[in-house]
This record gives C-alpha cells, sequence and structure tokens, in this order.
C-alpha cells in the first residue's frame, strides 16, 4: 500500500491474545450445605456472545445438555482512533529483528479499542463469583507490557481500563419451565498501536560522531567548521559518509580517534 510492501505485525492478535490470558484461569465453587464439593475452570473463547445464546435458545427445554454453562466469550466491540495521544508521524526509532537486521520504524499510530467480556452463567451465584475474582484487579484499569507493537524491540506498555458493567437476566421457554441465562457484560478500552512498514538501514542513519573545530591564530580571523558522521554498527570509520561539513576543518584533529 502506497508504494511499501507487503507488512503484517499481527498487532490485534497479539492484543486479543494478551486480553486473553488474564482471564483464563478463573475458577467457580460448588458447595453443598457450606461444604466445598468441587473447583471448576470456568471456559474462556473468542465469539460473539451471540453465538452461544443461539447455541442455548436451539436446544429443546427437554435436551440432556443444551450448552454448558457457566462460560466467558470476549469479543472486539470498537476501534476508533486515539487523536488525544497522537505524536508526530515523522518520530522514528532505529531497530533490529531477531536476525540482527537494521530497520527504520516510525512512530506507531494509537487507536482506542473496546473488547467486550461476557459472563454467561444459569445461576446468580456462579455469575457472581466470576465477576468479583475480576473487579478488585481494575480500579478502573490494569497495565501490561506487550512486545512488538512499535517494532521488533519495543515493549509498550498497554493499560487495560473497565469501562462499564452491564447484566441480564433472561429466561428462555414457560415459566415453568424456563431455561435461565444470567449474562454479565464487562466492557473494556484498551489502548493499542499498529506500526507501519520497517524500513531498512540505509548507509548511515544514526549520527556516530560530531567534530566542531574553531581555530584562531595569530594575526588571522578566527575560522571553523562542524562535520557530522553516520554509519551502520558494522562499519569502521573508513565506511562511514560525511553528511554535513560547515567550512574548513582543523587538518590536524581526528574525529576517529583509536580509543
Amino acid at each position: 500500500m502506497l508504494g511499501h510492501d507487503y507488512f503484517y505485525h499481527a498487532n490485534t492478535r497479539k492484543i486479543i491474545s494478551v486480553f486473553g490470558s488474564l482471564f483464563n484461569d478463573i475458577y467457580i465453587a460448588k458447595k453443598v450445605d457450606g461444604a466445598l464439593t468441587s473447583v471448576q475452570r470456568v471456559p474462556l473463547a473468542y465469539a460473539p456472545r451471540e453465538r452461544y445464546l443461539a447455541r442455548i435458545n436451539e436446544a429443546t427445554l427437554d435436551e440432556a445438555i443444551a450448552i454448558k454453562l457457566p462460560r466467558m466469550s470476549f469479543e472486539i466491540a470498537d476501534i476508533t482512533y486515539d487523536s488525544t495521544t497522537k505524536l508526530t508521524k515523522f518520530n522514528q526509532t532505529i531497530q533490529h529483528d531477531a536476525d540482527g537486521n537494521c530497520f527504520n520504524v516510525f512512530q506507531a499510530v494509537p487507536y482506542n479499542m473496546t473488547i467486550d467480556l461476557n459472563v454467561l452463567s444459569r445461576s446468580q451465584d456462579e455469575a457472581l463469583q466470576i465477576v468479583e475474582q475480576i473487579l478488585p484487579f481494575f480500579s478502573p484499569s490494569y497495565t501490561l507490557s506487550v512486545k512488538g507493537l512499535e517494532g521488533p524491540e519495543s515493549v509498550t506498555d498497554i493499560p487495560i481500563t473497565l469501562n462499564s458493567l452491564d447484566n441480564e437476566d433472561s429466561y428462555q421457554g414457560s415459566l415453568k419451565d424456563s431455561r435461565r441465562t444470567i449474562i454479565y457484560t464487562l466492557s473494556f478500552g484498551v489502548k493499542v498501536k499498529f506500526a507501519g512498514p520497517l524500513i531498512p538501514c540505509n548507509n548511515g542513519g544514526l549520527i556516530k560522531a560530531i567534530d566542531v573545530s574553531i581555530m584562531e591564530e595569530e594575526g588571522k580571523d578566527a575560522y571553523g567548521g562542524v562535520e557530522v558522521k553516520t554509519a551502520l554498527r558494522s562499519q569502521t570509520k573508513d565506511d562511514f559518509d560525511c553528511v554535513i561539513n560547515l567550512g574548513p576543518l582543523d587538518p590536524d584533529r581526528d574525529i576517529w580517534p583509536d580509543d
């Protein structure tokens, strides 16, 4: 696109994976007469809640198993541009990939992503057990560090903010033989970054040395010069290119001392 070769950094997949990892170890306990009888892990999947509701509603009430609850699902609800944290697009860093290749990485573009976490349950007690294991960690934000969002060497802090909590208690079927489904929806705001293509470093890139000479001889006007040189890390001083040269330099000064 726009003259660049194909690129794909899988930033959305990284965010989804990191978000899901927060909630993949939630458990509920079952008690009989106040005594703990069992503890089970709550299944978690990336899917719209309508998928599970359709399976629940399509099953007849006399079926032994329609869909096992409780369970959780999450999905991306919205993605909007974040103008409040935008920086100039001309900012760039020099980064290296796993193979040691050098790249220019321009400023990533910020977006706000809304992710809804749905908690589905048959009973209010099970739903509240799940919700109360989540709420204490968001006050209202929880921050994670994610690798690779802004280049191969980058580590970006991503705040995840709990924006709202809604609940729904619905019944399917007649009053006598109804099937109850309790749904809690927790809406999270996630700050994400999307980086553009990686530009291979050309000959130069980083400023490696600057030499400023100001000379004054008796009976003559002072004179001076500025020289800036750049190179890749693997190059020697003989490979460096002079990109700025203003005025005469002291010929006896070495911009690349041996030490």
